[in-house]
């Protein structure tokens, strides 16, 4: 039986979610994601709750990182992907339901095209809100 728990799944890498009436999404120079970082403790509260979001269809897809991650990383990350990081009203939509749902920190928003490029420290986030 698969562990839908990212804090103790060590089959995969990530876990994902998506809107029910979502019939496929590839990650291309167009598509982007915000990221939400989160420890161990309170990780598998976090994707319940982005879980529920693309149930609701208030999200596209999202991903989790796994006990798998923590080998090589401190904590884990979700991933909630848009599929135009140009459309900045549709990017602040998304924002905003994220911050309704209880993610009122700063988050970062990455395009994939600067993740294929391996962009990361100071330029890796095009928005942060």
């Amino acid at each position: 039986m698969r562990d839908e728990r990212p804090s103790t799944n060590e089959q995969d890498v990530w876990l994902n979610t998506a809107a029910p009436s979502l019939t496929s999404f590839a990650s291309d120079e167009h598509t982007g994601k915000w990221c939400i970082f989160r420890a161990e403790h309170e990780i598998d509260e976090s994707w319940t709750t982005i879980k529920a979001l693309a149930a609701q269809e208030k999200i596209l897809i999202a991903k989790v990182s796994t006990a798998i991650g923590r080998r090589y990383h401190d904590g884990h990350v979700i991933c909630i992907y848009t599929r135009n990081w140009n459309d900045r009203a549709d990017l602040m939509t998304v924002r905003d339901v994220l911050r309704a749902a209880g993610f009122t920190e700063e988050l970062g928003y990455k395009r994939d095209i600067d993740t294929m490029r391996r962009v990361y420290g100071p330029d890796e986030w095009y928005v942060r809100a």
